[in-house]
């Protein structure tokens, strides 16, 4: 292909031809990178999509596999941090089975569920605990909490969605030792 001034977005008809010649490889690097099948095409037309839109910052003469490799692999990194944001406290299947019972199932289901939580949050260090009440029951953000505790925004995120994460396993391994 003739190099495009970077300038410029590429013609329909050369722009096609770098997906022609990207679409297999960029797919199998979106599988290789542990992206389910179900999303690899949506996601490499998303990558392709951004690759058009922000043909400006391509350098020309670069290698332009690597560079929509580059954006796929940023958006499988959203699409991670994406589901680490939608995991909840409850095991997937316990929430799964929630949806299938009628309410007063649920309830119990909740009910049940409810002070192994409770019991999860207290073995937890005094400071992460302070800051799960602070987050969920004061309704503090991570921008509010982060100047409040001398914190980047960011840190206080990764150190909420640990917490959780470690909420969740303490959940998961105490329904586990109750079953008969």
């Amino acid at each position: 292909m003739s190099k495009e001034n970077p300038h410029t977005a590429p013609t329909l008809a050369s722009f096609e031809l770098l997906v022609r010649e990207q679409q297999a490889g960029l797919r199998a690097y979106l599988r290789a990178l542990g992206v389910d099948e179900a999303w690899v095409d949506d996601l490499a037309q998303e990558a392709f999509l951004v690759a058009y839109r922000r043909w400006a910052e391509f350098e020309a003469g670069a290698d332009f596999g690597c560079w929509l490799r580059g954006i796929a692999r940023h958006l499988a990194a959203n699409e991670r941090r994406k589901q680490a944001r939608r995991s909840r406290l409850l095991p997937q299947s316990v929430a799964d089975l929630l949806g299938q019972r009628d309410p007063a199932d649920a309830t119990a289901e909740v009910a049940r569920l409810l002070p192994v939580m409770q019991e999860c949050v207290g073995q937890l260090p005094a400071r992460s605990r302070e800051l799960l009440q602070r987050r969920y029951a004061g309704g503090e953000n991570a921008r509010t909490l982060a100047q409040a505790l001398r914190l980047n925004a960011d840190t206080v995120r990764q150190t909420l969605l640990r917490i959780r994460v470690a909420v969740k396993e303490c959940i998961e391994r105490k329904s586990a030792e109750a079953r008969p």
